[in-house]
């Protein structure tokens, strides 16, 4: 992939999704292809924006993000241009937060999320509908979803 997809692009691209959807893995792969992409959490830690397991967004959203590409379950909360929700198979994604220990109650919690569009309600009291992105993955492989991640990052800068 060529870095320079991104390179005249000054929007904030932001992939969110419930845990479980492959959010930190197309990150990893981004920069693996030389198009940076910042994980929030890491950021909302060192910022100060972290306070137990809660991220004060207005913090987050004052910190200077050096990426053109960021993730978080609630990256769509910050000042994007365009986000791309990931969105996958209830049973993957329950299987997938069991191995990482989340309670019963939270997965249920998580998948309810999904299940009513949440992300995307919240992402449209933002942007207007055309700069929302549905990634349905399910049970894609993750390949699949990265390249269509990168097309849709290609068009937004096709636009820019």
């Amino acid at each position: 992939m060529d870095p320079g997809i991104i390179a005249g692009l000054s929007d904030l691209i932001c992939i969110t999704g419930i845990p479980g959807t492959g959010k930190t893995t197309i990150c990893r792969m981004l920069n693996e292809a030389g198009i940076s992409c910042e994980g929030l959490n890491r950021l909302a830690e060192n910022s100060g924006a972290l306070e137990g397991d809660t991220v004060d967004v207005d913090i987050l959203s004052r910190v200077e993000i050096k990426s053109a590409v960021v993730e978080a379950h609630y990256s769509h909360l910050l000042n994007c241009s365009h986000v791309i929700i990931l969105v996958d198979n209830e049973e993957i994604l329950r299987k997938r937060m069991e191995m990482r220990g989340y309670t019963g109650n939270k997965i249920d919690e998580n998948l309810d999320a999904q299940r009513a569009g949440i992300i995307y309600y919240e992402a449209l009291e933002r942007l207007p509908a055309g700069r929302i992105h549905i990634l349905e993955e399910r049970s894609r492989n993750i390949e699949e979803v990265y390249r269509d991640v990168i097309s849709i990052i290609s068009m937004i800068n096709e636009k820019s």
